[in-house]
């Protein structure tokens, strides 16, 4: 996949050049937001729908780092259909946000603002109808150097357990020290499933609702993990299955409901 990463302001700079690291895409920067040391990047010194008009149709995946309103504007009159459209992400100067703008299915925008959100440690925004049937969260935990594959063997047999499908699955989520963790990054490219982590700080708002460990907080700073993860990775989460064990893991799902 071919990025190109376009932002015209010194703070999207900052945003920019991280992803530009993490994605290996190519970085366009306005020439008034760029200094003499930024030297891994692409100036351009024309407005910025000139600077689509030369590079639509060169990349597989475009992400803005500015408003949405500019973004439209800019991209409006290149606009085909859905299988013929690159991605677009429109990100925040903050990298608060990741949009799933065009493209998202077909393009692949909506796994790309999932990484993008991942990468700044932001949220992503998808409005595709399929995704909005998807409701539940899958809160889980785990020690050290666990699998995608026992991983994934403790999400079935959750999911078993209260007899929901996969395909039923929204996000993955869980707390902010298992980044470092290669067994739910594969999990989430081998399930197509997207992976957030949840900040302690807002692990610890809601962590008196659920059984505490002492181990747990000793070793990470917080009693427990699976249980807040799944109620705080979606939007009005319900408790469907609380904690369990299994094989060095733990997983609690909880589902959405908006009514």
């Amino acid at each position: 996949m071919t990025i190109a990463i376009i932002t015209i302001t010194p703070q999207g700079l900052i945003v920019g050049t991280r992803l530009k690291e993490h994605l290996m895409g190519d970085l366009y920067v306005s020439e008034a937001a760029v200094s003499e040391r930024d030297i891994a990047v692409i100036r351009y010194n024309t407005d910025t729908r000139e600077l689509i008009d030369k590079i639509w149709g060169k990349y597989d995946s475009l992400i803005f780092i500015m408003a949405m309103g500019i973004v439209i504007r800019i991209i409006k009159d290149h606009i085909q259909d859905k299988h013929k459209d690159p991605a677009v992400v429109v990100l925040d100067e903050m990298g608060r946000y990741a949009i799933s703008a065009l493209s998202g299915h077909e393009g692949g925008a909506n796994r790309l603002a999932e990484k993008v959100a991942l990468i700044c440690r932001g949220d992503f925004v998808i409005t595709t109808g399929s995704e909005a049937t998807k409701t539940l969260i899958v809160g889980m935990g785990c020690r050290r150097g666990a699998s995608a594959d026992r991983l994934e063997e403790t999400m079935m047999e959750g999911l078993g357990s209260i007899g929901r499908q996969l395909k039923e699955v929204r996000l993955i989520a869980s707390v902010e020290d298992k980044r470092g963790e290669k067994g739910f990054f594969q999990l989430s490219e081998r399930l197509n499933i997207p992976l957030k982590f949840i900040s302690k700080t807002w692990i610890k708002t809601v962590e008196n609702n659920f059984p505490k460990s002492e181990l747990v907080k000793n070793t990470i700073g917080v009693y427990s993990v699976a249980e807040p993860c799944a109620i705080l990775g979606g939007f009005g989460c319900q408790l469907l299955l609380p904690k369990i064990k299994m094989n060095g893991t733990t997983i609690a799902i909880a589902e959405e409901r908006f009514l």
